[in-house]
């Protein structure tokens, strides 16, 4: 798979994502952008490229940015924060304790504070 497969594959993975974080179907998307259903599946899957219009139609209807949709998450703290919210929410929350605790060490072991254990 070459460069530019692979960028197709991610930017239609991010708008997958996008789509399922937002609680729409590929039918809402696909009507609301006036492309058929197949077009639509085609730029998640990454078979077809979008183009930078429709591409900023999709980031207006899931309210994101551009960005996020090019690389699939925002680079700046507070959107990754809001990111990491997004994947909490729903979980209950000694579930959410624990992954809390877990990136906590990560972020220890990121920093060189402390090492990693296997």
């Amino acid at each position: 798979m070459d460069k530019n497969e692979q960028r197709l594959k991610m930017i239609g993975a991010s708008i997958k994502r996008m789509r399922e974080n937002s609680g729409y179907s590929q039918v809402m998307v696909a009507d609301y952008l006036k492309i058929t259903e197949k077009t639509y599946s085609e730029h998640e899957r990454g078979k077809t490229a979008p183009g930078i219009l429709r591409l900023i139609e999709i980031a207006e209807y899931f309210e994101c940015g551009l960005d996020e949709l090019l690389v699939g998450i925002s680079p700046a703290p507070d959107d990754q924060a809001k990111h990491i919210a997004s994947l909490l929410h729903g979980l209950k929350r000694a579930d959410r304790h624990h992954i809390v605790k877990i990136v906590e060490k990560i972020v220890l072991i990121a920093k060189g504070k402390i090492k990693f254990e296997d």
